[in-house]
């Protein structure tokens, strides 16, 4: 039955896999380096970090596997799959099977299974078309895309590496300030005035690469989640102090922050940004204004 399998989609069942395990992989990777960098902040919800992250590692994984078992697949040998079945030769020569009814088999089998397998009507050609939905991460990610410019922080476009740290803010006293009434004490002379030097606590989630500057992050909820728009803190460590912050290890962890607010006017503007000054000391030093802390139950601010 000439069943001949010529195998030539062969190469393109290898090149489909290599591809979809590239592509695979590639999504996995840019998981896992969105949770590293911290551009996760930029379009989902602290909540979502872990998983983004467990995910990226799982298809890494996953992708590792699949390419152990394709590797291991082009060595095994393989069916040439040329069955010639000669089919049956009913010799029932010696017992004179003439039964007269001549089934001679009429159709004389020519069943010669012409079966040679035409694979040409299910085409298993590669398809780079395919790929290209699969992509689209892959490619925003390299163009950095969502970048800070996309989130809806307040201070809009804002880069606080514009922003100066003043080398002393003069205490005056401490407060208890959320923060949105924090974000909202710039907007009047009168606020400005009372707030400035306070001192307070503030917690929320490390985001930035600056040791010298970072921003906490929080959500405010409108309504329900879908509505939550982010709420950011800018914070600084005084110029003049020898400490700096370590990014790798505060970053995407949620801490505890304790300093002197400050307004800083925004460069070629009138309107004023609240920053939170830290100034470390012998007695308190960065590691005690800025502690890491676990999560809190309700991540939201009302």
């Amino acid at each position: 039955m000439a069943h001949d399998h010529s195998h030539g989609d062969r190469n393109a069942y290898y090149l489909n896999q290599l591809f979809t395990i590239a592509v695979c992989g590639a999504l996995g990777g840019v998981a896992v380096m969105l949770w590293y960098s911290g551009k996760l902040t930029n379009m989902l919800h602290p909540k979502f970090f872990l998983w983004v992250l467990l995910g990226g590692i799982t298809l890494l994984v996953l992708v590792l596997i699949r390419a152990i078992a394709l590797w291991r697949s082009v060595e095994e040998p393989q069916p040439t799959h040329n069955h010639d079945h000669h089919h049956h030769d009913h010799a029932h020569g010696d017992h004179d099977h003439e039964h007269d009814h001549h089934h001679e088999h009429a159709h004389e089998h020519s069943h010669e299974h012409e079966h040679v397998h035409a694979h040409d009507d299910h085409d298993h050609g590669w398809a780079p078309w395919r790929y290209i939905v699969l992509l689209l991460p892959v490619v925003l990610y390299f163009l950095n895309l969502p970048n800070k410019s996309f989130s809806a922080g307040a201070g809009g476009n804002l880069d606080i590496g514009d922003l100066s740290a003043p080398g002393m803010v003069r205490s005056t006293g401490s407060e208890v300030i959320g923060f949105t009434k924090l974000q909202q004490a710039s907007l009047s002379p009168e606020q400005r005035d009372y707030y400035e030097g306070k001192t307070i606590t503030l917690t929320g989630q490390y985001a930035g690469n600056d040791p010298k500057r970072f921003t906490l992050v929080r959500f405010k909820i409108a309504c329900c989640a879908a509505d939550a728009v982010k709420l950011n803190a800018v914070i600084m460590v005084d110029p003049n102090s020898a400490e700096s912050i370590d990014p790798d290890r505060y970053r995407n962890k949620w801490i505890e922050v304790r300093g002197r607010i400050h307004f800083i006017q925004r460069p070629g503007g009138n309107e004023y940004i609240t920053a939170l000054i830290l100034y470390p000391t012998k007695d308190e030093p960065l590691s005690r204004l800025a502690k890491i802390i676990p999560p809190p139950a309700n991540p939201w601010v009302d």
